[in-house]
Parts: structure tokens; sequence; C-alpha cells
């Protein structure tokens, strides 16, 4: 007997407010396979996933949740085929970490409502995975929004089912955090028979590394349902999204850029200094800003494309090393990096995440001879994280024993490299 199929839905069509969501949608999830649905905000992604787990009735058609009608299951019995995170949720109580993620066992517990080993396992494994053992008992309302992400995340886990359904699960995560979650969901479901993952993304370039096929939604209705080589084309993304874009296949891999931009004209400068900034993920949010605006010829690198410091460096008409999004830096991209530390008056390391990707940042810093000023900055929001097993916490601290400054600020920074600009001057 063949077995059941994850999910099904035929002819789906949703009402809300008195205005059709989504017409006629029709889609499988296979047996092992990851789902992304993309579009833009307003689509009806969120709609849609609610709509297949029951949540939210369609004005037409049917859902299957492995071989039931899923309006025809008890909500417990729903749940254990199929685990749901949502975009975003608030609790209305300051619950631990722990008992939040607990929750998700409610469908798995018998009739006295008592926990089992296998539950404690269950829970256990998800703050494992998420790495919030030290925050079981924090309160969730405590928490940042990454934070909070990653619980909502462990929940979703702890639960067992089967099939995942998440909405947006990268948001408010770092770029390392992303990596984490979607190869948690890779190795989800690979690892056991029956297992399926859907989930919606806005990110293309992460959707089509990760996902199996891409769901296009575009007013409701499905513009495309192909893997991401054969959709992710510049008339798909213009159709769906509205935007002109570049698409190249690197590895196998789809990645789209956004179209070159034209050249700015020459910055003037006042007599400021040559400052490379090593950073990503938004760890230079606050200092690229403020190096340009005090006068200083600033480079930043390397970055990968798509990364929020990549965009800011590009919106400021930063130098930058630029590697393709999500891949780890090429010879040719880190000789461009080398060159602008080369050039460079001061060096300054950003409080950035320190992954496998972007480790050679610091590895090629440390090859450099010691006639530069370089920085360690901290700053009092620093996020600093150690991906690589240690050897980004062991790099840093060998610039600092030969010779780096560790900065405690921003400001602080820039007084330091405005003094020093100001002596220079003629």
């Amino acid at each position: 007997m063949t077995a059941a199929l994850p999910l099904e839905a035929q002819g789906i069509s949703v009402d809300l407010g008195g205005r059709t969501v989504l017409t006629g949608v029709d889609l499988t999830l296979s047996d092992g396979e990851l789902l992304a649905v993309v579009g833009p905000n307003g689509s009806g992604k969120t709609t849609l996933l609610r709509t297949l787990l029951g949540l939210q009735k369609p004005r037409t058609g049917r859902v299957q949740l492995l071989g039931r009608p899923v309006d025809e299951l008890s909500p417990s019995a729903r749940a254990r085929r199929a685990a749901w995170m949502p975009q975003e949720e608030r609790p209305s109580e300051n619950l631990s970490v722990a008992d939040y993620v607990a929750l998700a066992r409610f469908p798995h517990i018998g009739a006295f409502g008592l926990e089992d080993e296998s539950d404690r396992q269950a829970i256990e494994g998800a703050l494992v995975a998420c790495e919030l053992v030290t925050f079981r008992n924090r309160g969730v309302l405590d928490l940042s929004g990454g934070e909070r992400q990653r619980v909502l995340f462990a929940r979703a886990l702890a639960q067992a089912a089967p099939v995942l359904v998440l909405d947006e699960p990268t948001s408010h995560l770092d770029m390392a955090r992303q990596f984490e979650v979607l190869g948690y969901l890779d190795r989800f479901r690979r690892e056991a028979p029956g297992r399926a993952v859907i989930v919606a993304m806005h990110d293309l370039n992460l959707a089509s590394r990760y996902a199996n096929r891409l769901l296009w939604l575009a007013r409701g209705e499905i513009a495309a349902l192909d893997t991401p080589q054969a959709s992710v084309t510049p008339e798909r993304i213009f159709q769906v999204f509205g935007v002109e874009t570049v698409v190249q296949t690197r590895d196998g891999q789809v990645v789209v850029f956004p179209p070159r931009s034209p050249e700015a004209p020459p910055r003037p400068r006042v007599a400021g200094l040559r400052v490379h900034v090593v950073c990503g993920g938004g760890s230079g949010e606050e200092l690229l800003p403020a190096l340009v605006a005090a006068g200083h010829a600033v480079s930043a690198g390397a970055l990968n494309l798509l990364d929020s410091d990549q965009a800011l460096a590009r919106e400021l008409h930063v130098s930058a090393a630029v590697e393709a999004p999500f891949s780890a830096l090429s010879d040719p991209v880190r000789a461009e990096n080398r060159r602008l530390m080369q050039s460079a008056d001061a060096i300054v390391v950003a409080p950035l995440c320190i992954g496998a990707a972007n480790l050679a940042n610091l590895e090629d810093l440390l090859e450099l001879d010691g006639t530069r000023w370089v920085f360690v900055l901290d700053g009092p929001s620093s996020v600093r994280r150690d991906f690589t097993g240690g050897r980004g916490d062991r790099a840093l601290e060998e610039l600092e024993r030969r010779g780096a400054t560790r900065v405690k600020s921003t400001p602080v920074l820039m007084k330091l490299l405005n003094d020093s600009s100001r002596r220079r001057s003629p």
C-alpha cells in the first residue's frame, strides 16, 4: 500500500474580511521534501500555511494531512502530525523558556497530564538544538526578538511531529543563526521517512539554497511551483516582486543579485585616515556611517553579497571585497580584501559573529605586517559569537597579543581615529 503524502491541498480558496486572499491553490508536499513558499508581503503566504494546518477555514478546497482530511482531525491529532511555528507570538505570561517549550508536548501527554521520559527528552533535545540550555529559566518576555524566535523554533521541534510548517523562521535572526535553523530543517527532513517541511520565506537566496521546490505566490495565486534552478529567473522575480535582478548559478546554487548601480562621484575628503572595517551581519551599521561622516576613506570586507553590512557599504559607496551570498570566501575575494587591508592606516574588527565563512578575514589580518593600527571593537551591545570551535576567539586573542587595541564603543574609537587624523594633518 502506498504511503500517504505528508500534505496535500486541492483547490484552496480563502476569503478574509470580505476579500479573496487565496484562489485555487493546489500543492503536494512529498516525503523528505523542503518546500519554500515565497512572495511579497500580502501575497497570502501566512494565510496559506494556516489553512494547510486547519487553523483557517477555506471557502473552497480540501487539505489532507498524512492521508486524513485536516478538518476531521481533533486539535491534538492534528498537532501530532504537524507542528506550527508562527512568524511572531507574544506570550501572555512570562513563562520560563523550558516551560514554554514544554507546551509543545500537550498533544502527547496522557490523560493524567504527566510528563514521561519521552517528553523530557524531546524538550531537552529541542533546547540543545537551539542552544537554549542556559536560557531555560529565563522568562520568554525578557528575551530579545531573535532569542524569542529561537524559542518558538525549539517549541516546534519539541512537538516531534513528522511535518513542520513554519512562517518566516529566520526573521530577527543574524546570518549565523539563519544558517543553523535552515541547516537543522534540512537534516530533519532527511533523517527519517515520512518527514517534510513547508516554510514561508522572503530571502530567495536562502530559499534557493535549502528548498527542493519553490512555491511562488502573487496576489493569492500560484505563479510557479518548481525547483529553484527552473523557477528563479529575472522574469519570474519581476513578475512576483516587481524588481529588476541579476540571476547567476554558482556551484549549482542559484544566486540573486541586485542590479549594478552607477558608480558614485568621488566623495570629498577631509584629512582623514584610510580605515578598513572587518564586519558583517549588521555589526557595522553604526561604525560605517560614523567613519564616512568623519571624512575617513573607508573600505570593508570581505562581505557576502546581500549581507546587511554589504548593502550599507554599497549605499555609502564604501569600497568592499564582496563574495557571493552564503558562500565561503574564495581566493580572489580574499586577495582583494588583503589588498584593501594592506592599503589601510587602521583596521577595525567590528563585533561580528565569526563563522567558517568569515574566519578567513581574521586569518588574513593576522598575516599582515605590524605597521597598521588594529582595533577590536566591542561596543555596549556587542553580540560577538564564535561558531568556529574557538578558532575565532583565538585569532582575536592573538591580535591583542600582537598589539591590537580593544575599544569598548564606537564613540571612543572615533575619538582615537580623529585625534590621530588631526595629528597627521599638515
